[in-house]
This record gives C-alpha cells, sequence and structure tokens, in this order.
C-alpha cells in the first residue's frame, strides 16, 4: 500500500470549484506513478529494460468531487499479477478519511523493444512486496456493450498536448473528452451532483466510470466519437480515422440501484 498527499489546486478545478474528473484519473495514474519511481521502478529504469507498463481498463466509483484546497489522501495499491496483466486499486480520501473515490483497474506488460505485450517477470514486480486487494470492489469486466442507436460527436485531432511518455494519448484524457463530447451531443453533463447528494463516502448516490482500452491514438491521429445514451448510463466509443474501435467510456449514476 502506498499513498500520497496532496491539496486541490486552482488548476484542477471546474468553474464550480470542485476538481475536473481528468484531474481525479490524473491524480490516480501520478500515484502509481510515483509508487513504482520510489520502489526503484520508474518509467526511466522501465525503459531501459525496454517495458512499460499499459493500462487497459478502469473501474472507478465516483463518490464525490473534491473541492478547491480541500487536502487529500491518494493510495494505490498493486494487488495481483497475471501472465501479462497487473491489477492496482487506487481511493481519494478526504481529511476525516472518507472516500471520495474507489477504483481498480487493469494494466499489462508491454515489450517496448518487440512492439507487443511481454508476460511479467520476477524482475519486473519484485520492488513490490506488499499486494492486497484493499477495497474488494467488483470483478472488474472490460467488455463495454455499445448501443446500436448513437450520435456521432465532431471530429477531435490528437495534438502533443495529449500525449505521455508512450507517445499514446493519455489514458486520462480519453474520460475527459468522453464528458465533452456527452455534453455536445445531449446537452447535458455527464457527472452531476445535485445540491445535498455528494457526500463522501456515501453508497447511495454515486458514479460508476468503466473505460476499456482497446487501439492506443498516437500524434495526428483523428478521434471519431460517437454517444449512445440508454436509461442508466451512457457509453462513448471512440474510433480512429481507419474507423478501428479505440476506447469505450461508459457513466452511469446509481449501478447498484439499477442493477437490483
Amino acid at each position: 500500500m502506498y499513498e500520497i498527499q496532496e491539496r486541490v489546486r486552482y488548476s484542477e478545478v471546474t468553474e464550480k470549484g470542485e476538481m475536473s474528473l481528468f484531474s481525479v484519473v490524473n491524480l490516480l495514474q501520478d500515484c502509481s506513478t510515483f509508487h513504482s519511481h520510489d520502489v526503484g521502478m520508474s518509467i526511466e529504469v522501465l525503459q531501459k529494460k525496454h517495458r512499460a507498463w499499459l493500462l487497459s481498463a478502469w473501474n472507478i466509483e465516483l463518490y464525490a468531487l473534491p473541492k478547491l484546497y480541500e487536502k487529500l489522501s491518494i493510495g494505490t495499491s498493486p494487488h495481483n499479477f497475471r501472465g501479462i496483466f497487473a491489477y492496482r486499486n487506487f481511493w481519494i480520501q478526504n481529511e476525516a478519511r472518507e472516500f471520495y473515490v474507489k477504483a481498480d483497474s487493469e494494466w499489462f506488460s508491454f515489450d517496448l523493444e518487440k512492439g507487443r505485450p511481454g508476460k511479467i517477470t520476477e524482475e519486473l514486480i519484485a520492488p513490490f512486496k506488499e499486494r492486497e486487494d484493499v477495497l474488494h470492489l467488483s470483478p472488474l469486466q472490460r467488455k463495454i456493450a455499445f448501443p446500436e442507436s448513437y450520435q456521432e460527436g465532431e471530429l477531435i485531432p490528437v495534438v502533443q498536448d495529449f500525449l505521455d511518455t508512450n507517445h499514446h494519448m493519455n489514458n486520462a484524457k480519453y474520460i475527459a473528452l468522453a464528458e465533452e463530447v456527452i455534453f455536445q451531443c445531449t446537452g447535458k453533463p455527464a457527472i452531476l451532483f445535485t445540491e445535498g447528494e455528494e457526500k463522501a463516502d456515501s453508497k447511495r448516490e454515486f458514479y460508476s466510470i468503466r473505460a476499456e482500452y482497446v487501439k492506443a491514438y498516437t500524434l495526428g491521429d483523428s478521434i471519431f466519437p460517437r454517444v449512445a445514451v440508454e436509461e442508466g448510463r451512457t457509453v462513448v466509443a471512440f474510433y480512429n480515422q481507419n474507423k478501428e474501435l479505440c476506447c469505450h467510456v461508459e457513466i452511469r449514476k446509481n449501478p447498484d440501484a439499477q442493477d437490483s
């Protein structure tokens, strides 16, 4: 288990003074990046070994959006390694240790030299001595069904600012763009806590954000989004200029209530 302490910055909030979903997801991936660095498996060390960790799926439960100035604890715990895949819990808590976010994630080991997934070796995971599923969330499901009826959003070019150190569009950017496209196509925000409803640690009201990454965007690619709205959920599919699926993002409110 690993934690960092942060404070919500002005650059991370929306016009409502709440942390953007893009900033929330960035906090999670920053935490795992610092964790890997601090145990001796930084991005630079992995590159020398011709390896990288790439994200294949998110399962995020959002109970509230942190507000400007708040002090936060952001944590992560790798809890399983299998074949090419690795799994990590993440969480964000306020000063009272109430949860704003709980998340699970699936990553895979990528061989940079061969340009394909590579089996996880003991050398890659030995530094991560503490391995515990601290959140016990529902099993992470990668496949997100996309409805037949949808609206097409406007074309989005992949620019340099979208890229990470793997020269791919950053995983958090897909979720940020999904928010934008949902608003563009429906006129409604993807995430909206009404007054009195937004409460940390509350299972009564929360959002589920799932992402399934299929193919990476690189500089110069074009993003063709599709938005489908069904009762209880909104799904965004991102395609490239070759009509290849790159990612699904699904946002649901109160999924436990809908599934019961």
